[in-house]
């Protein structure tokens, strides 16, 4: 009996330390909580809602600023979907992330599980956005309106096409979903012919 008590005791104390140390959710807390009651970082949410702000080095602010403003804004427009920001993740990681995604996507697609291979096609167009910006990964050269000009088809035949996978998936019209799954593999091959990210953060973020 002694024994039973000391142990209902114990957890009684435990119960009362673990309240005393997590304390009360506060309305503000409450309040940036989604709707799904996921709050980052957890299991259920491994991305920030908006990125961190970094410090980037005199030279990438100055090659970022001679884009002319019609580009900045289609880059913008191009990029919205994208809202899981990472606070540690370089290009080259996401891009590791990315290629993980795409190989799910074939792998339904050739067991023919549709499902499958739509939830890893749009987790693929909508991929983790890397630490600081993408351009902070891109060579200093190349951050002009010349070499960035073919990002906007690029990314409407890899990203605008890995959501027409996903739609032909659930459809259950694989041989259309594997013919545009070529379509997306030759985009990400165009992209890597013009840019590689090199290992490690940017260069340019300076904290």
């Amino acid at each position: 009996m002694f024994m039973k008590q000391k142990f209902v005791a114990t957890l009684a104390a435990v119960a009362v330390f673990s309240a005393a140390v997590a304390g009360p959710v506060g309305a503000a807390e409450e309040a940036k909580a989604p709707a799904n009651g996921a709050t980052y970082p957890s299991i259920e949410k491994t991305s920030a809602d908006a990125p961190k702000q970094h410090k980037m080095s005199p030279e990438f602010q100055a090659q970022v600023k001679k884009l002319p403003p019609e580009f900045i804004q289609q880059f913008k427009k191009m990029t919205a979907k994208h809202t899981r920001y990472s606070e540690d993740a370089t290009a080259r990681q996401v891009m590791m992330e990315l290629l993980s995604d795409v190989q799910c996507t074939t792998a339904g697609l050739m067991v023919e599980n549709g499902e499958m291979a739509a939830d890893c096609a749009v987790r693929a167009s909508r991929h983790r956005w890397p630490k600081g910006h993408l351009l902070a990964y891109v060579k200093l050269e190349q951050i002009n309106a010349d070499s960035l000009a073919t990002l906007p088809k690029i990314n409407a035949q890899v990203e605008g096409g890995l959501e027409r996978v996903a739609e032909m998936a659930l459809k259950k019209d694989f041989v259309s979903a594997g013919a545009e799954m070529g379509k997306v593999l030759s985009g990400c091959s165009s992209c890597h012919n013009l840019f590689r990210f090199g290992k490690g953060d940017s260069p340019y973020i300076v904290e």
